[in-house]
């Protein structure tokens, strides 16, 4: 009998601890989506409004003190395609701002490569987690560039096109 009363409260402290954890995941992601928000409509702003370029660079700041962008980039957070593409189990993305300027460029954007790419990645098989996996965004900017650049999509995929040296 007491036996049976410690497995289930360990399974009862097991159970907490997995809805503490999503709990946790979920409040990270919302906060991260907030920021993002924020640091956008910030941008946007700055153009127009007086102290625009103080709140811009306020933002950016807040960006750097949040561990969201450093949790990612571990393979710790709600994107963690850097587990695998890390450069040791696969190829790492190039950041050199020259050669592909729309990593260097998105960096910002919690070191992410779902917002772009799209993919799983919560799934640590290649073959899943590559489901729906857009490789080349600026092939289909309507599903991947679209959501963060709806307004000055054409612009953004010409750019990246020339950049890509595609036609």
């Amino acid at each position: 009998m007491k036996r049976n009363q410690s497995s289930c409260g360990l399974l009862k402290k097991l159970w907490r601890g997995s809805v503490l954890l999503a709990v946790l995941g979920l409040s990270m992601a919302i906060v991260s989506d907030i920021a993002d928000r924020t640091i956008r409509n910030a941008e946007q702003q700055a153009a127009t409004g007086w102290g625009g370029e103080a709140v811009v660079a306020i933002a950016d700041q807040a960006v750097l003190l949040s561990p969201i962008a450093v949790a990612n980039a571990c393979g710790l957070g709600a994107s963690s395609c850097f587990k695998c593409h890390s450069g040791k189990r696969a190829a790492a993305p190039n950041m050199d701002a020259k050669a592909a300027p729309w990593h260097a460029q998105h960096s910002k954007a919690n070191n992410s490569c779902v917002g772009c790419h799209k993919g799983n990645p919560r799934i640590m098989k290649e073959d899943m987690s590559h489901a729906k996996m857009i490789a080349k965004p600026y092939d289909n900017s309507a599903d991947s560039c679209a959501v963060c650049h709806a307004g000055d999509l054409n612009k953004v995929q010409s750019a990246y096109q020339s950049l890509a040296g595609v036609k």
